[in-house]
This record gives C-alpha cells, structure tokens and sequence, in this order.
C-alpha cells in the first residue's frame, strides 16, 4: 500500500481500508491506498501549520531556489514517473514524459515569478506613500483531477510554494501513485511539512480537508457537482476558493481555412487524451460550405488513430480512465443515437482480449442542442459536428453553454477572429491554436466552469491576501 507523504516522511493511516488502483489498459491491480482518515487529514494540515511560520519568511529568491531543486530532482527521474504515470492513467509514455517535462518547466517558471512578485507602488503624495503588500494566506489545500494528475497538480503547487504558502495536495483516488512517488524522490529539497500528500477517498480525507479550520484556501480542479459542494462549505467559513470546473467546449471553423490542416486540428483537439481534456474540444460548428467535406476528412482522420495501451509502440490514444466513465460516454452517445444522431465512426465500448476501458475516436453528425452530448460535459473521444451558415449564428451556438472554460476558432478572417475574442462567453479564446498555457495566460473561467483566477501573477494574486499600506512620513 502506498501512504500518504506528511512532513517530509512515509505516514501510515490509521484507517484500515483501502482503494485499488488499477491500470485502465488491462483492469490489473498495480497498487492500493488508503481509504484515509480525520487523523491523517490533521496530521497533514498541521504538518502544513506549523511548516508555514518559517516557509513564509524564507526569502523569494530562497524559495525559488529549492524549487528548482525540486525541479531537478523530478528531471532525474523522468522515465521512471512517466512510467508510473502511463500505468494508472492510461496515457501513451510519450505523453506522460511530456507531461513530466511540462511540471519541471512549472517549478522553474514559478520559481522566477516568486522573485519578481513583490510589493507595487499605488500612488503617493509629497509626504504620503501608498502601496500594497501581498503576503501568503497559510495552508493551502489542492484537490486535483485524474486526467492530468501531475500538470494540474503543479499548476497549483508551484505558485503556492512561490508566494508563501504551504500546501497539503489530494490526488485523485484513480491516479494517486505518479505524484506519491514524486513526493519521496523530490520533495525532500524542500523544509519537512512546506509540500504534504495526502492520498485517501474523497468523502473522508477530501471532504475532512475543504472543512479543516486550518485551511486558509482551496484549489480544486474537477467537476461542477463537487466544484459547487466545495464552495458551499468554503463559504461558511470564508475560505478563500478557486475553482476550475466542467467545460463543454466549443470550435468554430469557417470557410477561410486550410480544410486538411483544420480536419488534423478539429482530430487532436477532440482526440487528445482520450478527450479526456479540461479544454478538450466537445462541439465542432463548421460552415455549411466545407461541411460534408470536413465531416469526411475527420471520420478518416478519426479512424487513423491507434487506441490501445499506453506503454506499447504506436499507440497514441489510451484508455478511459475507468469503466464508470466509459459507460457515462456511451451512454452521451446511445442517447444521441436515440435522438436521431448519426454515428459516422466508432461510438461502441471496446477492450482487448476482453480487458480495458477503451472507447475509439467517435464523429457524429446529425445533432442538436437537446441531447446530452451537446450539454453535458462528456470527457471522452467524442466529436459532434454541426452546420452554420453565418459566423453570428455560430457565436451564439458556442454561447449555449452554460460553461464557459474555452473556446477554439479556426479563421484566416482578422473580422472574424476579433469578433470572436469579444463575443465569446469564455475565459479562454484560442485562435488557431488548441495546445499550451504558460504561468503568464492569466484568465477566469465564465459561467459554471469556474471562479477565480488560473495561472500568472493574477493567480499568485488570489493565493495572498493584500495590505494597503499607507505611510507618512510624520504625524
């Protein structure tokens, strides 16, 4: 059983209970953790209290210092992670490595922003100055999702160990063991109790962490259904909460296009990771003038991809993450079918040699705004294509929503694309370009995808609490 890592060491819990963590690709048992308890809950929010007094005023460029060790570290140990990684997310090893590589340029980019985040000049008088001082909140408690199980675990790590703040970090039960690992080769570089895992179930050391009195602010990634419990308990107790949620985004492709390049785009977008992207591309609106066409290209371009295990040769889409999730897919796409959809390719549960959680790459035509798979978040390979006949009508179908995470437009039209950054009701707007964020692409989610700030100084921002000071220089 692997145990949760507090205070710089292995603790075992004192529950007796324990999770499963299968790989996806074959349903073969590669590890357990704890169910988890109060107790451990405690132990890691006070490891995180008591490591805060002395984090907090270690100096930025200290800070940032033991972060890039950390980064190092985690860089000797690439292959070995990514191995993990691949075998109970499901991944393809190449992914994983680059997934590695993107946390260990987190680390060192966070690092240099802990430097250069410092106290700005407000406004002052002859005999008067005006500014404001940023200092850490405390504790900070980070629930990451599955799907990214390192990147968004990162992504809220690194910019709370950079202003200050201790962390306590719960993984995913379905993907506990790449970050565990991490933990006991890397986050020694650190003083014992500054970064703590916390491995367990989410009803028991999840839910007993969000309502720790001890916990200053949370940072969840996940569903809207959990998004929007967190932030029920946060606010009774006034807990500061950042919340990146569902997303059910959307792609406008017009006629300016290269066609063979957008088919290829429209693939990766939706087919990545087994769709099983924050920002994964869950609707297609092409322009009635290259519809059938783009529709053909993508069902071949869909049929290209290799579905299978995540560690053979060749293979660039892995599993679902599990066979609950596989059924929620199927279940999006029967009822489209249901509804009078038309699947072009793919739409079935598939294994190998009976085992496994796979679903192929799935186009489908033939839909409307009343089915599931045009709603509701799906999380899988799915690419649902619908017709318009001008850019306007088309905003307005991306703006059904009611999650708002991001939004792609394939254009060569400057009119169009200008449109499109201020009419969509996203807090991402991606012109000709689907992969890639970086510590500086500060943005917010709208609607029911989120609250808060993600990424940049905006977000180290929201991971502080501000003073205004106001200084003269005599009575």
């Amino acid at each position: 059983m692997q145990d949760s890592w507090i205070n710089n060491q292995s603790m075992k819990t004192s529950s007796n209970e324990e999770i499963l963590i299968l790989n996806p690709a074959t349903e073969e048992v590669i590890d357990s953790i704890p169910k988890g308890s109060l107790d451990d809950v405690n132990n890691a929010v006070q490891s995180a209290k008591e490591a805060f007094d002395k984090w907090k005023k270690i100096s930025p460029k200290q800070r940032g210092k033991m972060m890039k060790q950390v980064a190092r570290k985690i860089e000797e140990n690439i292959e070995s992670i990514a191995i993990i990684l691949t075998k109970e997310q499901g991944k393809p090893l190449g992914q994983s490595r680059r997934e590695v590589a993107g946390i260990i340029d987190l680390l060192q980019e966070y690092a240099e922003l802990a430097v250069v985040f410092r106290t700005g000049n407000q406004g002052a008088d002859v005999n008067e100055l005006v500014f404001q001082k940023w200092q850490p909140r405390g504790v900070a408690a980070c629930i990451v999702p599955w799907n990214f199980p390192l990147q968004v675990a990162f992504e809220s790590i690194a910019p709370n160990l950079a202003v200050g703040n201790t962390v306590v970090v719960k993984p995913s039960e379905e993907t506990p063991l790449s970050l565990a690992y991490i933990a006991e080769i890397a986050f020694n570089e650190l003083p014992p109790g500054v970064c703590n895992v916390l491995l367990g179930a989410g009803n028991t050391v999840g839910e007993g962490l969000i309502r720790h009195e001890d916990v200053e602010v949370i940072v969840f990634v996940g569903s809207e259904k959990t998004g929007l419990h967190i932030g029920e308990v946060a606010a009774t107790k006034l807990k500061k909460v950042i919340l990146e949620l569902g997303g059910k985004d959307g792609m406008i492709i017009d006629d300016t296009v290269d066609l063979d390049r957008a088919i290829k785009f429209a693939a990766d977008s939706c087919f990545a990771n087994s769709g099983q992207i924050c920002t994964s591309t869950e609707r297609i609106y092409v322009h009635e003038n290259i519809y059938d066409r783009f529709v053909e290209g993508l069902t071949k371009e869909a049929e290209k991809v290799r579905w299978g295990n995540g560690v053979e040769e060749g293979v660039t889409m892995g599993p679902i993450i599990s066979s609950r999730q596989q059924q929620l897919i199927d279940e999006h796409i029967q009822q489209a079918v249901f509804q009078g959809a038309k699947i072009l390719t793919g739409g079935k549960k598939e294994s190998i040699h009976s085992r496994g959680y796979f679903y192929p790459p799935t186009v489908v035509s033939n839909v409307s705004h009343d089915m599931k798979i045009m709603k509701e978040e799906t999380f899988g390979p799915i690419a649902p294509v619908v017709p318009f006949k001008d850019f306007n009508e088309a905003i307005n179908l991306v703006n059904e929503s009611p999650f708002g995470l991001s939004a792609i437009v394939c254009t060569e039209n400057s009119v169009h694309a200008i449109k499109a950054i201020e009419e969509l009701e996203a807090g991402m707007i991606k012109i000709n370009k689907h992969r890639g964020k970086s510590p500086g692409a500060t943005s917010e989610a709208f609607k029911l995808s989120g609250i808060g700030y993600g990424y940049g100084i905006e977000f180290m921002q929201e991971l502080t609490k501000q003073k205004s000071i106001h200084w003269k220089a005599s009575l």
